[in-house]
């Protein structure tokens, strides 16, 4: 497919839906997002001084990095399918079947039955594997017979956990689902390896978001899944090859979903059933806060990663000022309501400037 009939579809888009806002309200929304995170830290220093310790850093960088790795993937599937409902709601579930074959095939579990010992490389190749096959298969199902992408991901949700329950009752051995406890140099290194202060993972991070955010902003591919975010139906005017592209992002979640969970065994050394349980909603934060629509064609890398790093500041900051667990979910689910209440302002404000724009 050419750039022109791209850019052609892109402005079809343009005039068919409120304007993104390229500039100035993406820049703002990010600086929100900087002062926020500011604003947020001497708030949790002022009640817990110890928030900036280095081991508070460390730990909150680890966190952000693993919900960025799968929040970037979130951001993809919602910025090209959000035309089509798009969003993937098994990303949880896929990080716990991904540590879960990845430590499984290892062969190195604690007094379990280890039916297999494969290298440390090979088994996390598998375990990526795995994740986007099924990533792949929520994404063709979705486009091939036009089914809700919110009841295909549910479904895969469970199906990924029931995967995961069954793997690791393989990998030991025993109906016992208590969890895989291993050791391994590899998974050390997505868990634990610091470069100087930075955590390895937090490398990979930036790594993947520039790389992400390259496609999406530098070449045709990235251009086509903004044009099918904001309009279905213009792109496929445009020749644009929608059954294949939703299969591609949808891949891309499941990979992305995989590699956090294989960050969060490495961060354990263990891998379990229920690890992972209500992830989703993090990593939906993560995207929606960081200025992806969801009704699509718009979104922006750099607000997913800042917005990983406000999240983790939460947890953190309300972990160390001993906030009881529902009362987390209380003020996380509330600040995910209040994004989406104003993506949805954002959105009419954009509509009734078009309007006066073209009387």
């Amino acid at each position: 497919m050419s750039t022109s009939v791209v850019e052609t579809a892109g402005r079809k888009t343009e005039a068919s839906k409120p304007k993104a806002g390229r500039r100035l309200p993406v820049q703002g929304q990010q600086l929100a997002l900087v002062v926020l995170i500011v604003l947020l830290a001497a708030g949790f220093v002022s009640r817990s001084p110890e928030f900036l310790s280095l081991s508070s850093i460390e730990n909150l960088l680890r966190s952000a990095s693993m919900f960025g790795i799968v929040g970037l993937g979130m951001t993809v599937v919602i910025i090209a399918t959000g035309s089509l409902g798009g969003i993937d709601l098994s990303v949880g579930s896929m990080m716990a079947l991904g540590g879960a074959i990845g430590a499984g095939l290892l062969g190195t579990a604690f007094s379990a039955a280890n039916p297999v010992k494969l290298p440390a490389v090979l088994a996390v190749l598998i375990a990526l594997a795995v994740t986007a096959i099924l990533g792949a298969v929520s994404g063709s199902l979705i486009s091939r017979l036009k089914l809700a992408p919110f009841a295909v991901t549910l479904g895969m949700m469970s199906v990924a956990r029931g995967l995961t329950y069954l793997m690791i009752a393989w990998a030991i051995g025993s109906s016992n689902t208590a969890g895989v406890t291993f050791s391994d140099p590899l998974f050390d290194w997505f868990g634990l390896t610091n470069y100087g202060p930075v955590p390895a993972i937090t490398v990979l991070f930036v790594v993947l978001a520039a790389l992400i955010a390259f496609v999406l902003k530098a070449t045709p591919f990235g251009r086509t899944l903004f044009v099918l975010g904001g309009n279905a139906d213009n792109a496929r005017l445009a020749g644009i090859n929608v059954r294949r592209t939703v299969v591609i992002v949808f891949a891309l979640s499941g990979l992305l979903a995989g590699l956090g969970g294989l960050i969060l065994t490495g961060r354990l050394s263990s891998a379990s059933p229920l690890a992972a349980t209500g992830y989703e909603l993090e990593v939906i934060m993560v995207a929606v806060i960081g200025g992806t629509s969801l009704s699509g064609g718009r979104g922006s890398i750099l607000g997913t990663v800042l917005a990983a790093i406000l999240v983790s500041e939460i947890d953190t900051g309300l972990d160390m000022m001993n906030v009881p667990s529902f009362n987390q979910y209380l003020i996380k689910g509330t600040i995910l309501v209040l994004a989406v209440v104003l993506d949805k302002v954002y959105q009419a404000r954009s509509s009734r400037k078009l309007a006066a724009a073209s009387a």
